[in-house]
C-alpha cells in the first residue's frame, strides 16, 4: 500500500495533526455508500493495526464536478476520549482512487508512515490549451469560503512579504503596490467544486512585475502562499507567475469576504490556489503542501485539465 503523511498549520488548528494519504490502486467500482464502508474499514485495518475496534460513522458526500465524489466518514476507537479519525474517500468516475485519514494528537502514535508524496508524477508537460472548463456549471455568483475564520485587517500595517529563494526580498504596502502599476483581468472563476462564474474582472498587480524586482533564483519550481486567516496554498512556479496580486474586484475595493486588501488571482487554475488575504509569497525550490493540497487536492489544479485532486 502505498501511503504519505503530511501535515499543515491551518489544519492542526482545527484539531488535525497529520494527514495520511494513501492511493488506491486496486480498481474498485462504488455504487452505493456501502461500497464506500467497505473499503475504508479495509484500509482503517491496514494502516491502524493498533487502533483497536471502533465505531464508523458516515458524515456527508458531495459531488466535485462531474466526475468526483468525496465521501466523509469519522472514526472512533472505543478506548478514546471522544478524537476521532476523519475519513476522506475520492471517487472519480465511480472509482474509488484515494483514502485520507486525519488524525488528531490521540492517534499520533499509530501512524507509521513516512514515505514522501512526489508532486512531479502529477504535472503534466502538455501546456496547450483545453477543452474551456470540464465539468464546471456557471451560476452567477461567487460563493464565498472563510474555512478558517475572517482574519481582522489593519490595512495601515499590512504588507505583502515576496521571500524564499531571491536575490531581493520585499515587503509591500498596499500603496506600493498600487504604484508598480496595476492591470485589469477579464476572466472566468472555476471553484474546484464545481461551480464557476463568468465575466468577473479583477485589477492588480502582475505577478511578473514583482518578480522582476525580487529576482528569483534559477532554481525555483514553486510559489507557496501564506494568509492572513493561517490559509496556505502551492502552485509551481511557471503557473502562479501568470496570476495577479489583485486588489480590487469589479472595479472596486476586494471586499473583506474576497480577500482585501490583496488575493492572488490565477485565472487557469481552480480557485482554492488564488488564496485571500495574502500577507507572503515563499519562492523554493522544494514542494510542501498547502492546506487543501494536505487533504488530497492537486499540486497545481488546472481547470482544462481536471486537475482537482492527486492521482499518486
Amino acid at each position: 500500500m502505498k501511503c504519505y503523511t503530511t501535515a499543515n498549520e491551518g489544519l492542526k488548528s482545527k484539531g488535525v495533526e497529520v494527514v495520511v494519504d494513501c492511493v488506491i490502486e486496486e480498481a474498485v467500482v462504488i455504487n452505493d455508500i456501502s461500497d464506500v464502508r467497505g473499503i475504508i474499514e479495509k484500509h482503517l485495518e491496514a494502516v491502524f493495526k493498533d487502533a483497536g475496534k471502533g465505531i464508523l460513522v458516515f458524515d456527508s458526500n458531495e459531488s466535485i464536478g462531474s466526475t468526483h465524489m468525496l465521501y466523509r466518514f469519522k472514526y472512533r476507537a472505543l478506548d478514546t476520549s471522544g478524537e476521532y479519525i476523519g475519513v476522506r474517500i475520492v471517487v472519480r468516475n465511480n472509482r474509488a482512487s484515494r483514502i485520507l485519514f486525519t488524525i488528531p494528537r490521540g492517534y499520533i502514535h499509530l501512524v507509521r508512515f513516512e514515505n514522501m508524496y512526489n508532486p512531479l508524477r502529477e504535472l503534466h508537460t502538455n501546456n496547450e490549451e483545453g477543452p474551456g472548463a470540464p465539468g464546471q456549471t456557471y451560476i452567477p455568483n461567487m460563493i464565498v469560503y472563510n474555512i478558517l475564520g475572517v482574519p481582522s485587517i489593519d490595512v495601515a500595517e499590512w504588507r505583502l512579504e515576496v521571500v524564499g529563494s531571491v536575490e531581493k526580498p520585499v515587503s509591500l504596502s498596499l500603496k506600493d503596490l498600487y504604484e508598480l502599476g496595476v492591470e485589469t483581468l477579464r476572466m472566468n472563476f472555476h471553484c474546484v467544486t464545481g461551480w464557476s462564474v463568468r465575466s468577473l474582472e479583477f485589477t492588480g498587480v502582475r505577478l511578473s512585475r514583482i518578480m522582476e524586482i525580487v529576482a528569483p533564483r534559477h532554481n525555483v519550481e514553486w510559489m507557496f502562499t501564506e494568509s492572513l486567516d493561517g490559509y496556505t496554498t502551492i502552485v509551481p512556479y511557471s503557473d502562479g507567475v501568470k496570476g495577479i496580486v489583485a486588489l480590487e474586484m469589479n472595479g472596486k475595493p476586494l471586499d473583506i469576504l474576497h480577500g482585501y486588501p490583496a488575493r492572488l488571482i490565477i485565472p487557469h487554475l481552480y480557485g482554492w490556489k488564488s488564496a485571500k488575504w495574502v500577507s507572503r509569497i515563499i519562492l523554493s525550490e522544494e514542494y510542501r503542501d498547502g492546506y487543501w493540497e494536505a487533504l488530497g487536492y492537486h499540486p497545481r489544479g488546472r481547470v482544462d485539465l481536471e486537475e482537482r485532486f492527486k492521482q499518486y
